[in-house]
């Protein structure tokens, strides 16, 4: 059985929504772009900006989340590998092997 929601799955090649989402529909991150372009303070800056310097405060108050939020996309996300390989796995072997 394949996936789906309802665990019957799709025939191959089948999407599980054909039709995409509907036109006129704004996704989370559109509308956040929407908001953040939109005027935030007396300074003029975008209310983006307002946020992101509060951010920013925070890290320099020594808040461990916001230090952290700046340096991943500042910086990048360090990638994360949780899966060995068989053949890695045996490479470790060998270079922690006791000598004879």
């Amino acid at each position: 059985m394949d996936g789906g929601i309802t665990g019957k799955g799709f025939k191959k090649g089948q999407s599980g929504n054909p039709k995409g989402r509907p036109k006129g529909v704004q996704s989370i991150p559109d509308l956040l772009r929407k908001i953040g372009s939109e005027e935030g303070s007396v300074d003029g800056l975008s209310k983006l900006e307002v946020v992101l310097r509060k951010v920013f405060g925070f890290a320099v108050d020594g808040r461990a989340w916001a230090v952290q939020f700046i340096a991943d996309r500042t910086e990048g996300k360090a990638i994360e590998r949780s899966v060995v390989s068989d053949e890695w796995k045996e490479v470790v072997k060998e270079a922690y092997k006791p000598e004879s």
